[in-house]
């Protein structure tokens, strides 16, 4: 083999270990932008969630029957027990 057969394998090899590189780049970006929207989605489904607790408890305090809150909202009568004994047990632990 000649000195410019060995350089040609060389080019090559410095094509396909570049290109694998930037295929490797390229995903690690989509991961950062899939992290960034995780966290974005993440964030708007705790404010929805907020949102969905106000408007039970409102309701229940209008004496809207629990049951009924809870098929309005699709879920579980003991789900909706749950999520109301959770936050309950949230705002004692912050408010001591």
């Amino acid at each position: 083999m000649d000195k410019e057969q060995h350089f040609e394998l060389l080019r090559e090899s410095a094509a396909e270990v570049k290109e694998l590189q930037d295929r490797l780049q390229s995903v690690r970006d989509q991961e950062a932008a899939l992290q960034a929207q995780r966290v974005t989605t993440l964030d708007e489904l705790k404010k929805a969630r907020d949102v969905r607790f106000d408007r039970m408890t409102a309701a229940i305090e209008d004496k809207v029957p629990k049951a009924q809150v809870a098929r309005a909202l699709g879920m579980d009568r003991t789900n909706l027990y749950k999520l109301l004994e959770g936050k309950e047990t949230e705002q004692d632990t912050t408010a001591g």
